[in-house]
Order: structure tokens, then C-alpha cells, then sequence
């Protein structure tokens, strides 16, 4: 029977190093030869994240961006799906948000769009690089983002969600990473789209049933997939929206090799214990 395995990267199969184990990848890799269909949904950009998908050897579509872009880097036949926030929308979004902001950036395949860049984004967002980074305010940019990431002044949280709110509200969503020393870090993104969007349409695809949906993660990005999948599987390490609608919650954290486990004791591998 062939399951649909969707995998986060950071804080889920990746250890806290960024890096895939030996295990994890002996695990999925037999899945694969199995005849299981395993996908990396991650919000990385793509250029962070097909490292990775090499090292799995995976021939899948490729989820990055929470959703905001499929495409599978070794079949050219699969149709890129990508979508994107309208120009005008970002341009105005940055225009009211411009005397808060601390730092916003946008990327599109390995191009890094960015308004008073900061490197140390870069220990917190995988898959960025300043060597690839054009900066300038954004009503200068003229491509259209999958998704935008803001840092603003952390007592500005609510004009800036109300903006968006009362402005977008049809189309934009906006999702709170967290705050910390004076500042509120948002990610910006369509309404439609998800991680669960993007593997709806591989289900689809793949003529999968739901039910036979694995998916694997950690964050407040990976809350629609774990709550839609048939199998949704929560991290212990996971943010506590995570683990409330997840159907499984593992013993072990991504440092502990908590996707290998999962599926090991899932298919009954038993030369992988």
C-alpha cells in the first residue's frame, strides 16, 4: 500500500546541526524503493532546500517556500506550480509598514529581495544568502513574491496586522513567528496557500487517498498539513498549536531522530532498529 510521506526539514528531519542522519536517510530512502512517495515540504527556498533532496536521492516534487512553490527538480515534465502575492499589494503592504520596519525580506529561487538586510537573518532563515542578496525598498522590486517575511517594531503588532487585515484581508494572511528584543517577526502569505495546499494537489497527482497521507513536522507553519493529513505526526520539540491537532505525537525529539523512528516502528522495519 503506497503512502504519501511529507516531510518538514528544520526541526523535524533535520538535526539541530541543519543536518540529515545516516538513519533518516537509510529510512527514507527504503521507503522510496518501497514504492512510498516521501516529499520535503519545507519553508525554505528552493536553493536551501535541494541540497537536501539530494541527499535523499529523491526523484519527488519538491514543496518549499510553506507551499508557495512545486516543482520536481529532476522531471522537467511535472508543471512548476507557483504562486504568487500581487506586485501592488506588496508594494503597498511596504509603503504603511516602511517606519516600523526593522528588516523584510523575499526570495525567489537563490535571489535574496531585501530592505535594511541583516546577516544574522541568515542564523535563522536556512537557505538564505547574503552573497545573493538585492536590496532596495520594495516598492522598487517589480517580481512577485511567493510570501514576504517582516520585522517590525514589536509594539506595531497589531497596526500591522490590522492593515492587512482590513486591506488584504480576502487574499494575504499573516503568521507570528515570535517576538523578541523589540521586534515581531511576520511571515506574509497568500490565504490559499500552505504546505497542505501544495500536497493536496500531489495527492491528487499521485491519485493518493488522504488517508494514506504521512506528514512530519514541528512549527506553526506545518499546522494545516498535520491537521489534514490522515496521519498528521507532531515532533515532541513541537510549538504547542502543532501538537494540538496532530494525531501522533513522538517520544523523540528531531535531535533524537524522531522521523526515523516514526516510520520505522510506522512500516515495521525492523532491520533499521
Amino acid at each position: 500500500m503506497n503512502y504519501l510521506i511529507t516531510c518538514d526539514l528544520d526541526g523535524t528531519t533535520l538535526n539541530r546541526q541543519g543536518e540529515l542522519t545516516t538513519k533518516t536517510i537509510s529510512v527514507l530512502r527504503h521507503l522510496k524503493n518501497q514504492g512510498h512517495t516521501v516529499v520535503l515540504a519545507t519553508g525554505r527556498p528552493f536553493s536551501g532546500a535541494i541540497g537536501k533532496y539530494e541527499e535523499l536521492g529523491l526523484d519527488t516534487p519538491l514543496i518549499t517556500d510553506n507551499g508557495g512553490s512545486i516543482e520536481n527538480p529532476v522531471d522537467s515534465s511535472f508543471a512548476k506550480q507557483r504562486t504568487y502575492i500581487p506586485i501592488h499589494m506588496m508594494h503597498q503592504l511596504f509603503e504603511f509598514a516602511k517606519p516600523m520596519i526593522i528588516s523584510t525580506f523575499f526570495s525567489i529561487d537563490d535571489v535574496v529581495y531585501a530592505y535594511k538586510y541583516d546577516k544574522k537573518l541568515e542564523e535563522f532563515f536556512s537557505g538564505i544568502h547574503s552573497d545573493r542578496v538585492v536590496e532596495g525598498e520594495f516598492t522598487t522590486f517589480n517580481v512577485q513574491p511567493t510570501g514576504m517575511v517582516y520585522l517590525i517594531q514589536s509594539d506595531k503588532q497589531k497596526p500591522f496586522e490590522d492593515f492587512i487585515n482590513e486591506h488584504f484581508g480576502h487574499t494575504l494572511s499573516h503568521r507570528l513567528w515570535g517576538v523578541e528584543n523589540g521586534y515581531a517577526v511576520y511571515e506574509v502569505y497568500l490565504k490559499h496557500v500552505s504546505k497542505a495546499s501544495a500536497i493536496k494537489y500531489l495527492l491528487d497527482h499521485y491519485q493518493i487517498p488522504q488517508e494514506r497521507w504521512i506528514a512530519l513536522g514541528d512549527g506553526i507553519n506545518d499546522v494545516e498539513m498535520i491537521r489534514d493529513a490522515g496521519i498528521g505526526v507532531a515532533m515532541k520539540n513541537a510549538v504547542p498549536e502543532l501538537h494540538a491537532v496532530a494525531k501522533v505525537i513522538t517520544e523523540r525529539t528531531h535531535d533524537e531522530e524522531a522521523v526515523a523512528h516514526f516510520l520505522i516502528d510506522f512500516f515495521h522495519l525492523e532491520d533499521f532498529r
